[in-house]
């Protein structure tokens, strides 16, 4: 392959691959990634519609806050099973709602570590924002230092609040 048939114009992800130079070597050359040149925006719409309508289902008391964060975390039940040492059938079925009380504090914590989170989050939604950038597991830095109002709201699953911090006008 040439080197100006590798060229793409995509200076956020960088890739190096080799290809035959205009002096007939081959070599290393820098260019940007066709893959996120051209995909990654339709990429992140669709990760973004699944998170959107698993937030859904979980306050509609249709899964379990596993599987919410496993369809985040982009993982099989196979990997999350292999992850938190437990079998493919029993995370299946902490995955649904009416089982996620049948989960031991330990297994939680289990999934916990693999989602990198807090065990308290399992039960409790949090709203940090509201422009739909914001990702659970994600830290965003704080924009203003106002005081802040947090208040929980329950959702149609009894296991499941939603929180949500608001500021205070002075």
């Amino acid at each position: 392959m040439k080197e100006k048939d590798v060229l793409t114009d995509f200076k956020a992800h960088q890739v190096i691959l080799y290809a035959e130079k205009g002096d007939n070597s081959i070599g290393p050359v820098q260019t940007g990634s066709y893959i996120s040149g051209h995909y990654i925006d339709e990429f992140y719409n669709f990760m973004g519609k699944i998170e959107r309508e698993s937030f859904e289902k979980l306050q509609n008391g249709d899964i379990s806050p596993v599987c919410l964060y496993m369809n985040i975390e982009e993982m099989t039940v196979s990997e999350l099973a292999s992850r938190v040492g437990l079998s493919k059938r029993r995370v299946k079925k902490h995955l649904t709602h009416k089982y996620f009380p049948t989960i031991k504090v330990s297994e939680l914590k289990k999934y916990a570590d693999v989602f990198n989170i807090p065990v308290a989050n399992f039960f409790q939604i949090i709203t940090t924002r509201q422009d739909n950038e914001w990702r659970p597991g994600f830290k965003s830095d704080v924009e203003n230092q106002k005081p802040v109002v947090i208040s929980q709201i329950a959702t149609g699953n009894p296991y499941v609040v939603l929180t949500k911090p608001e500021l205070t006008h002075p």
